[in-house]
């Protein structure tokens, strides 16, 4: 009976993606949830992890807007309602619509090929 492939960390990431997911690792030893892909937990070394399943719902906690070729880009710090925070882009609306503290939403954009986490505010 053949064995089932064991997918690297960015392949289980994407294929969340590809499924409208953001999924995220657990550490096992300190429960230590972070969305960066990583061998190591950041607070405890530990090598054992597990996939959870965000709900994709977070706040912006910090965004900056750089402005490139006539485009705004806005990236935030999104703070997820699972406890941690990853870096993203966020979804060209009008600016009066973007603070710290609005809620977002997960959605999955294809840049170039690959897919991406992007976060909208969802309407108050």
């Amino acid at each position: 009976m053949p064995s089932e492939p064991v997918l690297s960390p960015a392949a289980v990431f994407q294929d969340g993606l590809a499924h409208g997911e953001l999924r995220y690792q657990r550490c096992r030893w300190c429960a230590t949830r972070s969305a960066q892909l990583s061998l190591l937990c950041g607070t405890c070394g530990g090598t054992d992890f597990s996939w959870e399943r965000s709900s994709g719902q977070g706040r912006i906690h910090h965004f900056t807007a750089t402005a490139a070729a006539g485009q705004v880009e806005r990236t935030a710090v999104v703070e997820l309602d699972e406890g941690f925070r990853m870096s993203a882009q966020l979804a060209a609306v009008p600016a009066h619509r973007l603070w710290p503290g609005a809620t977002v939403r997960l959605e999955v954009a294809d840049q170039d090929g690959a897919l991406r986490p992007l976060f909208r505010p969802v309407a108050a």
